[in-house]
């Protein structure tokens, strides 16, 4: 009995109203968002429900539009076609490159061979087929 007198002659005092700000709220909300801070964080430093910031987060994200609809899918047919094409081309020119540089080391071991008189080609792989044995 004494616990219910000391309860009703506590004294009462009701929580003030609050308003915040809407750039308050947007800076809080684009700060979770960023993860800067949690919605934990905010609760307790400005002593608001998480309700409360859950709907500023629903009113305020800059994610979170009304009328805007977000697709979410795999990489379509197109684009993966578009990378291949891209990847194929990016192949030919390498090609290309190691193409024109046989090429060029083949026509430099044909004007050796007729400057020096003999055929370096035959005599490289003669002198690499006796250095190894």
């Amino acid at each position: 009995m004494d616990s219910s007198k000391n309860k009703s002659k506590q004294l009462y005092y009701p929580r003030q109203r609050r308003i915040f700000n809407t750039e308050l709220k947007r800076r809080l909300v684009e700060e979770i968002e960023y993860k800067k801070l949690k919605v934990r964080d905010v609760v307790n430093l400005y002593r608001v429900s998480a309700t409360s910031v859950h709907m500023w987060i629903n009113i305020n994200s800059t994610f979170n539009r009304k009328g805007v609809t977000m697709v979410v899918e795999a990489d379509s047919k197109d684009t993966k076609f578009d990378k291949l094409l891209k990847y194929i081309a990016e192949l030919e020119q390498t090609l290309g490159k190691k193409q024109l540089e046989i090429d060029y080391l083949n026509k430099v071991v044909d004007i050796c061979s007729d400057d020096l008189g003999y055929d370096v080609k035959k005599k490289n792989i003669t002198m690499q087929l006796s250095g190894s044995e």
